[in-house]
């Protein structure tokens, strides 16, 4: 019997058909993955996922750039930067802020008068009045709270004023949705941590770091992202 050169292996061979040199190498049967040391099979050229297909956990988006590597080639993902989130950061400034003055100022109008009867505010007056501005800006916090962590964890992933500049906010290890949970932690490290590090350098990290990722991005596992 002569010699036909080097045979697939055998989990490769189908009975009934030529193998050696010149023929391509049978399929694998139905049922058995790659062996090790083979390289992964290859999709057809121009395959696409089926519509409505996701990613499983721990995959990340195409064009996506993980932790440690560089940002995304052109046509993938683009991070936004400081002055963008700036300005993103003023049109909600302006969406919380104006309610929240009218507000005090409805109240300052209906406590003052009598908080100022006789001339001279009496201790108790004024204590009930602090009581009550106190109460006020707890509740103003709660509403800020809410108004962040409720929207960037929505299928639109950003506030208002994020959504008008074209941003995105999306989980940093995969690029995934973010949960009300981590939306949550988020904006409390931004209030209770970024926001008291001296000079704003917390927040003008955005401005430098590799994915423009603040403070509070880097302790939340969050990146902000533009939308496509």
């Amino acid at each position: 019997m002569s010699y036909q050169g080097p045979q697939p292996p055998s989990w490769q061979q189908q009975p009934g058909q030529p193998q050696g040199p010149g023929y391509p190498p049978a399929p694998p049967h139905p049922g058995y993955g790659q062996p090790p040391g083979y390289p992964p099979q290859q999709q057809h050229p121009g395959y696409a996922p089926p519509p409505g297909y996701t990613p499983p956990p721990g995959y990340a988006p195409p064009g996506y750039a993980p932790p440690g590597y560089a940002p995304a080639p052109a046509g993938g993902v683009t991070f936004g930067g400081f002055w963008i989130r700036v300005a993103a950061y003023i049109i909600d400034g302006f969406i919380i802020g104006i309610p929240m003055a009218i507000v005090i100022g409805i109240v300052s109008a209906a406590v003052m008068p009598g908080l100022m009867s006789g001339g001279q505010p009496s201790d108790d007056a004024a204590a009930g009045a602090i009581g009550i501005f106190v109460v006020i800006y707890l509740l103003m916090f709660v509403g800020i709270w809410l108004y962040e962590a409720m929207m960037l964890s929505s299928a639109a992933g950003g506030t208002v004023g994020k959504r008008v500049m074209g941003l995105r906010v999306v989980r940093g290890t995969d690029g995934s949705r973010l949960s009300f949970g981590r939306a949550t932690g988020r904006f409390f490290a931004k209030a209770f941590i970024t926001g008291i590090v001296p000079l704003g350098i917390g927040y003008m990290m955005a401005g430098f770091t590799d994915r423009k990722r603040a403070l509070h991005d880097m302790i939340a596992d969050t990146v902000v992202i533009k939308r496509q």
